[in-house]
């Protein structure tokens, strides 16, 4: 369904220009979730607006190709790009009270993409907004779509995003930190419809997150990224269960578990270089445990292991 190649974002500045996300592939198959995984900073959201076409004004992708179902979205003009957006592709934004307009009402702006790319008259966009505010489980519907997002809670304004991604049936919807701003209760709300909604339709999902906790209920495959790179990738149960990169190990067990005890979780030592902060070296190793003096000289290559499991780590891949 999506398949991202060689992907290269970075942004123009005084200095020149200043890569951010390299080397970068990824692929979804139809119906599955793809979590991409990492801490703030480390490049998720940028690689899911590139994929949009919607990277900011001084952010350009200078390198690689972003398929899906064979279109290279990255040559498509800025016509046809309107005719994907909200319409094959969309996308669950994580703070929805900026993602809403406050002056438009919810069932407005959930038909908004029904009258731009399905054609119907303003009666029949309106009917089915109102039936897509009921499939995301938004009681009374008829009313809500009356209300303006202000009037709504944080979960029922969420699930409006949802109705509104799911509006054209997408081929592929991008989740970024979805449940992030929601209470434990909403959030398990919003990952069980995700859940049933992706069954019945088939849809693809990249879900975006940096809690290994709410992607273990979501993800069929896993990415871990750090400083703008993937470090590994494999099916869910491999990088959960199995985890091969020192930086998967450690963010794992920062995250509570119900069969473990601590009376203080870890935490990772230091914090995510910047890009000016970046050389030729593993970007990880100033945090990294297990590294050796290869790590200052090279960036490891992600490299195959068993299974279809991939790690970027020189120490890792020379045990092997």
């Amino acid at each position: 369904m999506l398949k991202v190649e060689d992907l290269h974002i970075g942004f123009d500045s005084d200095s020149g220009f200043v890569p951010v996300v390299e080397k970068v592939h990824l692929q979804i198959s139809a119906g599955q979730t793809l979590a991409l995984v990492g801490e703030s900073g480390c490049g998720k959201s940028l690689v899911a607006s590139a994929i949009m076409r919607l990277l900011p004004p001084s952010g350009r992708m200078n390198r690689g190709i972003i398929s899906l179902d064979g279109t290279d979205l990255a040559s498509l003009d800025e016509r046809a790009l309107q005719q994907v957006r909200g319409n094959r592709v969309s996308m669950i934004f994580q703070e929805p009270m900026s993602a809403l307009n406050p002056v438009f009402t919810v069932g407005a702006q959930v038909a908004e993409a029904l009258l731009l790319h399905r054609a119907l008259d303003s009666a029949d966009a309106r009917l089915q907004s109102v039936g897509l505010l009921a499939t995301v489980g938004i009681p009374d519907p008829e009313a809500r779509a009356r209300s303006y997002p202000h009037e709504l809670s944080g979960g029922m304004r969420q699930r409006v995003i949802i109705a509104m991604a799911l509006a054209c049936d997408p081929d592929l919807i991008i989740a970024d930190e979805p449940t992030t701003a929601l209470d434990v209760t909403i959030q398990a709300q919003i990952l069980d419809l995700l859940h049933d909604l992706q069954e019945r339709l088939g849809t693809a999902i990249l879900f975006i997150s940096h809690d290994f906790g709410v992607v273990s209920q979501m993800a069929d495959n896993i990415a871990v990224m750090y400083a703008g790179r993937i470090v590994e990738l494999g099916s869910a149960p491999d990088v959960l269960e199995t985890p091969t990169h020192p930086y998967t190990r450690a963010l794992l067990a920062t995250t509570p578990r119900l069969d473990h005890s601590a009376r203080r979780l870890p935490a990772i030592a230091g914090r995510v270089p910047s890009p000016h902060e970046r050389d030729a070296g593993c970007h990880f190793r100033s945090r990294c445990p297990d590294a050796e003096l290869q790590c200052s000289t090279s960036y490891p290559e992600l490299i195959a292991r068993t299974g279809g499991h991939f790690c970027a780590c020189h120490v890792v891949n020379a045990d092997d």
